[in-house]
């Protein structure tokens, strides 16, 4: 699996860089995802999908091989 992040979805993370503990269980869910990209935890939505690690939200898309990470935004 290939991981991928958009430019959105790098400007939306960036806003929340103060929270170092946030974000490190963030990049550790986003790298989880390679590993396996439907975790029980997981919600389908359309054609995305959506992970809640704390109060973040990652919405990602699963196509082929490819994960492409959409957005992080705060719940």
């Amino acid at each position: 699996m290939t991981l991928e992040w958009t430019p959105a979805a790098l400007a939306s993370a960036a806003r929340y860089r103060t929270d170092q503990p946030g974000m490190r269980a963030v990049n550790k869910a986003v790298a989880s995802l390679v590993d396996d990209p439907a975790p029980p935890e997981a919600f389908i939505r359309g054609g995305y999908r959506r992970l809640s690690v704390g109060p973040y939200r990652i919405r990602y898309l699963v196509e082929g091989d490819l994960i492409t990470i959409l957005r992080v935004d705060r719940l």
